[in-house]
């Protein structure tokens, strides 16, 4: 440890004049004594009067807008769930030791705080709360703003904060670094105003600190491992060379047989890779490349490239290459041209709407789902656009030139599904065709199909559903003789399945079978912001049925969408947009044309409940969002829909 951190914490009295003394010469003559300050302490406090900030401001500059924290509570609503159930075991010792504890995002803005209240009061005076921004350029030298800089834990006691204001003040950040490629994802800190706090203590706070990043860190590398298999599998595969690049496009990893491999050994800087550098563009906008032709600088080397991009709450972190040896060009050979992957096929997400947070995870996710063939579960309410998923996942992946047979398990009566799903032979009961019928799995054949309302399905066709699956043949009614099947399956519904489990209404053994890749597709009421985009698409799809052209919508009309809320999800917004094009006379889209429960104010009920709860609990967000048992970034979103501040 440091000399003169130990003497922080063991002596703190007898540092802190020693601090103050140093920092009020640095203040007076820009200059101070090389013994008396650290030297990572020195350079912030250059940096932070390069940067302009002033010693004797009262607070943090830098407070992020209501809008914009609650932008960045929903960005990082992932990070928080892991989080924040890391506190709740350090809450006494936080309390006893006078001391407040946060969590950041990557930009140093406080996202979360717990600890000892009279503390939180203090910084709050200091917005050092949620949405203040502890950078260097905001606050002058912190921890936080230390670790922003250098990805390494800072501890900042007493005197050694640049703003005079803080010197009553003692923090220790640790960063959430991201696995593999090494971002950073967030901060967590402790902060805290005791001078009489017993080093022992104070070690052991530094220690908890640690150990909530370092459990925090573990779950985001269970889920960078669950959410990227196909990382998994390339990390596993060992004939491979597997190179892992940052955001900056810097390598910063490497496995074994890259390590080893002559020719791949010497690659310090993917520009050494021709071709490379184009392909990772794609990636950054959530692109599988799958199989695409690299060479070595100077060398006749080529590789087959794939690269599957990492990311965590939408945020682009880095990539994995794998590299495999192909061949050597000969004199007489040309360099076949590079294939932008992208432009192999047009993109079939193209032609689903939204960009919301919510709904840009679920298709990234997607997309990674069509580059792996696995099954896939999906999960959402009625009218979320299922089918409209799978059949982009089947046209994005190497099955789109075979079929995509679709079967509405709940549709069907139940006596004819065995037959809809394994066909018959000729003969086989009353009413058979001659020729007997090959079953939807059997049609399918290279393909995909599409088990819609899979939760609809009869207890005794699901058994017969989980033979095919295990067994991966069918075999026709009236007919002995079992056929092979190669096809990929996608289940959807909109049940919960699990609770099906229990209600002994679905086999919990099939369960298992359908859940290897899950996709959740967000309800339209949490994705409001994609409302106005996917009216204007309705619009333009449906005008032509009515004679219609150029119809325009008013924003008061929009915000009458908006404000509802949808429990038939896209497929209710597409109806009431016909209705509404019916209705219309001119070209101007009025709220008079929407359907009446449309305008109507069903909204004030979720209202008055809202400011009913924060009254209750006196105007803290985090309370209030508990007792109405959502979470704090969809409180904030249904503050801002009704100009509800918190106070």
């Amino acid at each position: 440890m440091n000399p003169l951190l130990k003497k922080a914490i063991l002596k703190p009295y007898e540092f802190n004049l020693s601090a103050k003394a140093a920092w009020k010469q640095y203040q007076d003559h820009g200059i101070h004594s090389n013994d008396s300050i650290r030297h990572e302490i020195y350079e912030s406090w250059e940096n932070s009067k390069s940067l302009g900030v002033n010693p004797l401001q009262s607070k943090i500059q830098e407070v992020v807008t209501h809008h914009d924290l609650g932008n960045r509570l929903q960005q990082n609503e992932q990070l928080l769930s892991y989080a924040t159930p890391k506190t709740t075991h350090i809450l006494e010792l936080l309390n006893e030791s006078q001391t407040m504890l946060s969590i950041t995002d990557r930009q140093g803005t406080i996202l979360y705080s717990c600890g000892n209240r009279q503390t939180l009061k203090r910084a709050e005076a200091l917005n050092i709360s949620d949405g203040g921004t502890w950078s260097e350029k905001s606050a002058g030298t912190n921890a936080v703003g230390v670790t922003l800089k250098t990805k390494q834990s800072a501890q900042v006691l007493f005197s050694e904060h640049f703003c005079e204001k803080n010197h009553d003040w003692y923090c220790a950040a640790t960063p959430i670094i991201a696995p593999f490629t090494k971002e950073l994802l967030g901060i967590v800190n402790i902060a805290g105003s005791n001078p009489n706090l017993h080093p022992h203590t104070f070690k052991l706070i530094i220690a908890e600190t640690q150990n909530v990043s370092n459990s925090i860190m573990g779950q985001v590398y269970e889920s960078a491992v669950r959410d990227n298999l196909f990382l998994k599998n390339t990390i596993e595969v060992a004939d491979e060379a597997i190179l892992v690049v940052d955001s900056g496009k810097n390598i910063i990893e490497r496995n074994i047989i890259a390590m080893t491999n002559p020719i791949i050994s010497q690659v310090s800087q993917i520009q050494s890779l021709i071709g490379l550098e184009e392909l990772l563009i794609h990636t950054m906008n959530g692109q599988n490349i799958l199989n695409e032709e690299v060479k070595i600088k100077h060398s006749k080397q080529i590789f087959r490239c794939s690269i599957q991009p990492l990311s965590f709450q939408d945020i682009y972190l880095g990539a994995i290459i794998t590299l495999r040896k192909t061949k050597s060009f000969s004199k007489h050979e040309h360099k076949p041209a590079l294939k932008k992957t992208t432009n192999k096929k047009s993109d079939p997400f193209l032609n689903i709407t939204g960009s919301s947070t919510s709904f840009s995870y679920v298709i990234k996710q997607a997309k990674k789902a069509a580059a792996i063939d696995a099954t896939i579960f999906l999960s959402g309410e009625t009218g979320t656009g299922k089918e409209v998923f799978a059949q982009s996942i089947h046209q994005a992946s190497e099955r789109r030139d075979h079929p995509f047979i679709a079967i509405n398990c709940g549709a069907i009566p139940k006596g004819l599904l065995e037959s809809e799903l394994s066909g018959y032979e000729a003969g086989a009961f009353t009413g058979a065709r001659a020729k007997g019928s090959p079953g939807k799995f059997e049609m399918a054949q290279g393909g995909t199909v599409f088990l819609d309302e899979i939760g609809d399905m009869p207890l005794d066709l699901q058994v017969h559903l989980l033979r095919i699956l295990e067994e991966r043949e069918v075999t026709r009614i009236g007919s002995a003789k079992p056929i092979p099947i190669d096809v990929r399956i996608i289940a959807a519904t909109h049940r919960d399945l699990s609770q099906s489990v229990t209600d002994g209404l679905f086999r919990e053994d099939l369960l298992y079978r359908l859940k290897i890749i899950q996709l959740t597709l967000p309800p339209l009421r949490e994705r409001t912001s994609d409302i106005s985009e996917l009216s204007h698409r309705f619009i333009n799809e449906l005008s032509n049925q009515f004679g219609k052209q150029h119809v325009q919508i008013t924003a008061e009309t929009v915000q009458c969408l908006i404000d509802y809320h949808w429990p038939g999800n896209i497929r209710e917004l597409r109806n009431v947009i016909q209705q509404a094009l019916f209705n219309l006379e001119g070209e101007m889209l009025t709220p008079a044309h929407l359907p009446l429960e449309l305008t109507s104010n069903l909204k004030q009920t979720d209202k008055e409940q809202l400011l009913e709860s924060l009254q209750a609990e006196n105007g803290v967000v985090t309370h209030a969002a508990k007792r109405l048992g959502v979470s704090r970034a969809t409180m904030y979103r249904r503050m801002k829909q009704f100009n509800i501040t918190a106070r």
